[in-house]
């Protein structure tokens, strides 16, 4: 009897988190991760360009602000009023997509990195271990199944 409820608050230990390994989420907690907050003002101007130009063109502060006809420093001074940073927006909005790439859309980790207007693979592998502690890689191998 004793042996069967172990057994039972390992299994229901194993419910609760999916994986063995420390520290890795579950799907749906790393999906509320990368939710975009909610922005106003110049905020939400700036994601609404972001949103616009991932994928297509690139997603630097200099472009931005030149579709809002904003100088570089205006827009940077507006977002520090509304206590927002242009990289953490830059940021967030990565995040989303990285992960909608990689598992929604089966994207290679190449693709992913040119389409989220990174430098290159390495860089874009370094922010997604900051993001989620885990290699673009490996995020699809454990999640490939939820798309």
């Amino acid at each position: 009897m004793i042996q069967l409820q172990r057994i039972d608050d390992r299994i229901s230990e194993s419910a609760a988190r999916p994986f063995a390994t420390p520290g890795v989420r579950s799907y749906h907690e790393y999906l509320e991760l990368a939710r975009i907050p909610p922005a106003e003002g110049v905020a939400a101007k700036v994601l609404d360009v972001l949103h616009r130009r991932v994928g297509q063109d690139p997603l630097a502060i200099d472009y931005i602000a030149e579709d809002l006809d904003l100088s570089k420093r205006t827009l940077q001074r507006r977002l520090q009023q509304q206590g927002e940073n242009f990289a953490q927006l830059r940021d967030s909005l990565r995040f989303h997509y990285a992960i909608k790439f990689l598992i929604d859309q089966h994207m290679s980790v190449d693709a992913v990195s040119k389409a989220l207007d990174f430098s290159d693979r390495t860089s874009f592998t370094n922010a997604f271990k900051r993001w989620t502690g885990l290699s673009p890689s490996v995020f699809r191998k454990l999640f490939r199944d939820y798309a």
